[in-house]
């Protein structure tokens, strides 16, 4: 959805206006304070305006806050919510259609191809880039004894895929029934690194016994960095090294220097309006956090559920992530 402002030089575009001279352009543009979206809307009018407006694959449109990427469950019809300016803008992209969201870095979408949420043996993943439309995917997951089923959880990156030595991770969990106790899960980072320009093939899997959680949906933020990832479940951050394949288990630091949460203390109906999603109650936002060098957004799920309902056997979920806006 594009602001009125927009629309109208969108409009005038279509008579002699479009034909300005490329500084005129650039006068205007620089007044309207564009965002992606809208810069590469107008990038498209003509070539006049391709040339006059930045690229954002040059570094243009660079944001200070991350986007909100959401759609319904499975579809290829999505939004993405620029927080600064409090637009929404609405697009198809059918590589979405059918994945899932399991979380982002720098940009790039970490994504199941399948919906499924019951425990598999094998997973197919991939990386995407929304801004840019790249796609790479990863190699297939193959989960073994001693926990030969699982379920996809999260997913991050720990830099730019396109460089070697970045990890692609992906998190699951296995539930210990002791008893009539369900609140011990080990859980499980299963990690590939590329290397000469390729992933490998073979995952390697860290473990970690977590007790007093009753599932890793419980999870409130996973921060990446190039040597290592950090897991926060409150009250205990677990953190893992990858060249010494350590982990390091510290309690929970409540005050994050960088931690943004845009919908503070707003009621439900309020972050709805904003995202111009359905006043049905039994709508669920099930919202994937991202973390970079600035902020670090954590998991979030909005909807009307009592704290005893599992928010995953809502009838209408809406799934979102925080992504980086670069390219």
């Amino acid at each position: 959805m594009l602001s009125s402002h927009l629309s109208q030089i969108c409009f005038s575009c279509r008579d002699p206006l479009g034909n300005l001279p490329a500084d005129l352009i650039r006068k205007c543009t620089d007044l309207m304070d564009l965002n992606f979206a809208e810069g590469q809307r107008l990038r498209t009018l003509n070539k006049n305006w391709k040339l006059a407006l930045p690229s954002f694959r040059k570094g243009a449109y660079r944001e200070e806050r991350p986007w909100l990427l959401y759609r319904e469950r499975g579809s290829g019809e999505t939004r993405f919510f620029d927080p600064v300016r409090e637009r929404v803008h609405r697009g198809n992209d059918p590589r979405l259609a059918d994945a899932r969201f399991l979380g982002s870095t720098l940009g790039w979408l970490v994504m199941s191809e399948s919906l499924d949420l019951n425990p598999r043996k094998t997973h197919q993943t991939f990386l995407y880039n929304p801004f840019i439309s790249e796609l790479q995917q990863l190699p297939e997951l193959t989960l073994d004894s001693p926990y030969p089923t699982g379920v996809l959880r999260y997913g991050v990156l720990t830099g730019n895929p396109s460089d070697n030595n970045t990890y692609a991770c992906l998190i699951t969990d296995y539930l210990h029934e002791i008893g009539n106790r369900r609140d011990t899960y080990t859980l499980l980072i299963y990690y590939v690194a590329k290397t000469s320009g390729r992933w490998e093939q073979n995952w390697s899997v860290a473990s970690m016994l977590v007790v007093g959680i009753f599932d890793t949906w419980y999870i409130e933020s996973i921060s990446p960095s190039p040597d290592k990832i950090s897991i926060e479940i409150w009250p205990k951050r677990y953190d893992f090294t990858f060249q010494t394949q350590e982990w390091n288990v510290s309690n929970f630091i409540p005050v994050d220097p960088i931690q943004w949460d845009p919908f503070h203390d707003q009621s439900l109906y309020h972050v709805k309006h904003r995202l111009q999603l359905p006043e049905n109650p039994s709508t669920l936002a099930i919202i994937i956090g991202t973390s970079t060098d600035r902020t670090r957004v954590r998991n979030k799920i909005i909807g009307d559920q009592s704290d005893d309902d599992d928010p995953r056997a809502s009838d209408h979920i809406i799934d979102g992530v925080w992504v980086e806006v670069r390219p």
